[in-house]
């Protein structure tokens, strides 16, 4: 019985007609002639047919290429001869002024003052010329996410001070959101609002300063500062520097809050000379970012990129209060967000000795005056 289904089986597979194929052969090739990596080149069938195959279509034009990417944005470029130079020449005003008595810092504006110090001290002179406070619930819970939004939070730990802002239990960090126009009940939109000061008639800006004050370990962090000179742009009509307020650099807007917060209630033994410690966080200003490019590569920094000159105009313009303290040192780093901009830590110190020389001597053409500072940071 299973012999019979054996050859049964075998008749069957035996009956069926096997089917004939023919190959055309390849006179200059024969199948030893390529291995195995032949196999995957697209003409290795070139001439293969069976007598199942179709008529062969008629060539079709290869299709056109996709469309390129968009064209990645250029990196940064070290800032240019004459950037660096404009820079190495304030910086160094800078930073002779910041150790520099107050009346010879002072000679140094145009016009010439007596003193370098600023008209501007307290919270009447802040709102006076409408700057206040964002309302609390106008800001956002992610600005006081020192880790996240900002990408400083190591930094800071590393550094030994608090990480995070008051927002938070044991937070050391004072949020400041300051902006110039009103926020009172009924008040218009900022487009059209106008105040009285010094009897005349100005317009708000919507300039706006974001930091964060530390009194207690000495530490002031810039986060998103536009001052009213850029904010005033994006006005409807733009606001006329004429119309714009006298009170408009963040050292001003930083100096009375310093000074304010190192009293109580948020902190109980005040100092306004225990400051340790300026940041500037996020830096998207293109000349900044040359700058940095440029001093990482000549291994030395100027002082008057725009993310650093205000915190020299804060020491230069608080003397009485401060002494000579100058700016010691800049660290660079690239804050630990999605971004990556860069951000400046710039340590303060006070100055211990003279270390400017000043010489006075009668000449044709008036005063010489020679120092012998030079700020590379």
């Amino acid at each position: 019985m299973k012999a019979t289904m054996l050859l049964a089986f075998f008749g069957i597979r035996l009956a069926v007609p096997a089917l004939a194929i023919g190959i055309k052969s390849c006179q200059n090739c024969t199948q030893d002639s390529y291995n195995e990596t032949s196999y995957f080149r697209p003409n290795i069938f070139q001439g293969l047919s069976t007598g199942a195959d179709p008529p062969k279509p008629h060539p079709r034009p290869p299709p056109p290429p996709p469309p390129g990417p968009p064209r990645p944005r250029p990196g940064t470029v070290a800032a240019s001869d004459e950037l660096w130079d404009r820079a190495g020449a304030k910086g160094c005003t800078l930073g002779w002024a910041m150790q520099a008595a107050d009346n010879d810092a002072g000679a140094l504006y145009t016009p010439q003052r007596t003193t370098a110090a600023s008209p501007f001290s307290s919270t009447a002179d802040l709102m006076k010329w409408i700057w206040h406070p964002f309302p609390d619930d106008r800001v956002a819970d992610s600005f006081h996410d020192l880790y996240g939004t900002w990408g400083i939070g190591w930094a800071l730990k590393d550094l030994g001070v608090s990480d995070y802002t008051t927002e938070y239990e044991g937070g050391k960090n004072n949020l400041l959101n300051i902006a110039h126009q009103s926020y009172q009940p009924g008040a218009p939109d900022v487009d059209t609002q106008w105040y009285e000061a010094e009897d005349n008639w100005y317009r708000a800006t919507g300039a706006s300063y974001s930091f964060t004050v530390n009194a207690e370990q000495g530490i002031i962090i810039g986060l998103n500062r536009e001052s009213p000179k850029w904010s005033a742009k994006d006005r409807a009509p733009p606001v006329e520097a004429k119309l714009q307020p006298k009170l408009n650099q963040f050292s001003d807007v930083a100096w009375i809050t310093w000074k304010v917060m190192n009293t109580p209630p948020w902190t109980d033994a005040g100092n306004v000379k225990g400051l340790k410690y300026f940041m500037s966080v996020s830096i998207t200003n293109k000349e900044t970012q040359q700058l940095i490019k440029r001093a990482l590569e000549a291994n030395h920094w100027e002082l008057s990129s725009p993310n650093v000159q205000g915190f020299a105009y804060f020491l230069i313009q608080h003397k009485a209060e401060l002494g000579n303290m100058y700016l010691d040192k800049i660290q660079v780093f690239r804050g630990e967000t999605k971004a990556e901009f860069p951000c400046i830590l710039i340590h303060v110190k006070q100055l211990l000795d003279q270390a400017v020389h000043v010489e006075r001597r009668d000449e044709e053409k008036g005063t010489l005056r020679t120092h012998t500072f030079r700020a590379n940071l």
